[in-house]
């Protein structure tokens, strides 16, 4: 049987999809860092290349600047933080909460971006945009917001898991109905079974399972790496159970605390101690009345400031849980990657003047040297390109969007055949 070439490419990215669940299965951590080192910033530089030449996806031609200035703004604002440069232009940022303001308003602006080619529209509709945005991720609304799956969603998975996971399914999911492709669908079915299996099928031996020193270190980055978007999934979605404070931690760090800050008196911290001293090893309850686990047990992390490193490091790289998540992560991000360098027949990214295509390797050399001298400085000197090559590439997913349900309509109205249109 002969394939035609869109058949052949749909078959090589369920190999590819395969490999990628392999590694991340043996090696989540470090398929991850060096998908994430040496092949994400040529992802950046061939699609931002890619997205530069067919005007971003947008109606208006320079639609695509005020992406930019935010990518601009938000890695300049990463980079003060960093470096020590400007400290006060990055506190101010994050006094008003500008990193998800912006990140939000991005998203919703491209949507305008890519259907609207009125300009007077597109720039009331900003303004308004901007406004609300304003008063719904309002610092003074923070603490209903923590709560909120949809604000989690799109200030720390839009730029990460959804970026890489949902919009890359559905870019696929796009050009499978829009070429009537059966093996487009088989490929869509396989891109969802694989991290399935990953997940919840596939054995945990969190004791055994191989991780280096080096990934630690890296993953970690000082801080600064994706440990903490680890941290976040897990506590936003209560993937784990928060040990709960007992008394006898409750008499030492809290009763007991060194330190001048502890203005309890003598005869109170007496008092509790012995109380509490035949009981040591039950969970403290909570006797104030103000507090919302009045008579309840209260977790470690809610009642005693603890370094988040210390507190989350076991269950990130050695709890079942943990490596689950990490392997969806490794296989998300490796096989957005390779989709990507995959198409290169349909996408023809490589089709771009010397000039140009110079640079991009350059470029992409450089990061790869920068990440190989230290992880840290990788993630810090490609932020830029990075979160900007995320921000770029919103129009184009809005455009997915709206083509799946025009794909999905013809295909309901017409059948599973291709159209005029599309042939």
């Amino acid at each position: 049987m002969n394939l035609t070439k869109n058949a052949k490419i749909n078959y090589l990215n369920i190999g590819l999809m395969a490999l990628s669940a392999i590694l991340a299965f043996f090696l989540p951590f470090e398929t991850f860092l060096f998908a994430y080192a040496f092949l994400g910033p040529l992802h950046y530089l061939t699609e931002i290349s890619w997205l530069h030449d067919r005007q971003y996806f947008s109606k208006g031609k320079y639609d695509f600047i005020v992406l930019l200035v935010i990518g601009v703004l938000l890695s300049y604002a990463a980079f003060a933080k960093d470096f020590g440069i400007n400290v006060d232009f990055y506190d101010s940022f994050m006094e008003a909460n500008l990193f998800d303001k912006l990140l939000v308003f991005a998203l919703f602006s491209a949507v305008l971006f890519a259907l609207v080619e009125n300009i007077f529209i597109k720039i009331v509709s900003i303004l308004l945009l901007f406004v609300f945005i304003s008063g719904w991720l309002d610092p003074e609304r923070a603490d209903i917001n923590r709560s909120s799956t949809t604000i989690f969603a799109l200030t720390s998975l839009l730029p990460t898991l959804i970026h890489v996971y949902l919009f890359t399914g559905l870019f696929m999911l796009y050009g499978a109905l829009k070429s009537r492709s059966q093996t487009g669908l088989l490929s869509i079915v396989t891109f969802i079974l694989f991290p399935i299996i990953l997940v919840f099928f596939a054995p945990v031996d969190s004791k055994n399972n191989f991780l280096s020193d080096y990934g630690k270190r890296a993953y970690y980055g000082d801080g600064e790496g994706f440990f903490y978007t680890n941290v976040g999934i897990i506590d936003h979605f209560k993937l784990t159970k928060d040990p709960l404070l007992t008394n006898k931690q409750y008499i030492d760090s809290v009763v007991n605390k060194k330190g001048a800050e502890n203005q309890m008196p003598v005869a109170e911290r007496v008092r509790i101690t012995d109380s509490l001293k035949n009981k040591l090893n039950e969970n403290y309850i909570v006797p104030n009345p103000e507090s919302e686990y009045y008579m309840k047990p209260i977790p470690v992390k809610y009642a005693i400031p603890t370094n988040g490193k210390d507190y989350y490091w076991n269950t990130v790289f050695f709890s079942t849980i943990g490596i689950m998540l990490m392997r969806f992560i490794a296989f998300a991000y490796l096989y957005h990657y390779l989709n990507w360098f995959s198409k290169t027949e349909v996408i023809r990214w490589h089709k771009v003047p010397k000039i140009r295509f110079a640079a991009v390797i350059i470029l992409w050399l450089l990061a790869c040297g920068a990440y190989a001298y230290d992880y840290s400085i990788g993630l810090n000197f490609l932020f830029f390109l990075s979160f900007t090559h995320v921000l770029l590439e919103f129009p184009l997913n809005i455009v997915s969007i709206v083509g799946i349900g025009t794909e999905s309509f013809s295909i309901f109205k017409n059948g599973f055949k291709k159209s005029i249109a599309n042939k």
